[in-house]
């Protein structure tokens, strides 16, 4: 099922709380379409403003914690799995884990990992935006404290030989 259609039936699902109270509402007071309307809309109303409060709150909390304690595991699992250090100076986190997955000294163990860490990328990206871009900034973080860029080597490129070579 792709997105666009489970998040249709995701709605109308979450819709029907609203609608029913709305009905019991109207029947409850008068009985007019017009207050059907308006108890729905008011429903729909407070719903919003409170998402809206739980957004603030989750980006209060990622900036005051959850930024940190993510950064922290992540730096964790680098250096538990004794991740190698940045190849190049240019490469971002999901190049790094690229590389790590074809370097032929890498062994299975390290190439599990990697598979893993794409796999969990992934499952936050489709989470929604801002919980894969959380995500993403907290493994470059952690990259960046594990193996920082101004210590890893410059690539550049022989256009004689068409290769890229490390400085």
């Amino acid at each position: 099922m792709n997105s666009t259609k489970s998040g249709v039936l995701v709605l109308g699902i979450s819709m029907v709380p609203y609608l029913l109270v709305a009905w019991g509402v109207t029947e409850f007071i008068d009985g007019q379409t017009r207050t059907f309307w308006i108890t729905l809309a008011v429903l729909v109303v407070t719903r919003l403003v409170f998402a809206f409060i739980e957004c603030l709150g989750g980006i209060l909390v990622w900036r005051l914690h959850g930024r940190e304690l993510m950064v922290t595991n992540f730096l964790r699992v680098l250096r538990e799995n004794k991740f190698p250090k940045r190849y190049y100076r240019h490469d971002d986190f999901l190049n790094y884990l690229s590389r790590v997955e074809e370097d032929e000294s890498s062994s299975q163990a390290l190439r599990f990992e990697v598979k893993a860490w794409n796999s969990l990328l992934l499952m936050w990206e489709n989470s929604g935006v801002l919980v894969g871009a959380r995500m993403h900034a907290a493994t470059e973080i952690a990259l960046e404290r594990y193996s920082p860029r101004r210590l890893a080597p410059v690539m550049s490129y022989d256009s004689s030989n068409s290769s890229a070579t490390a400085e």
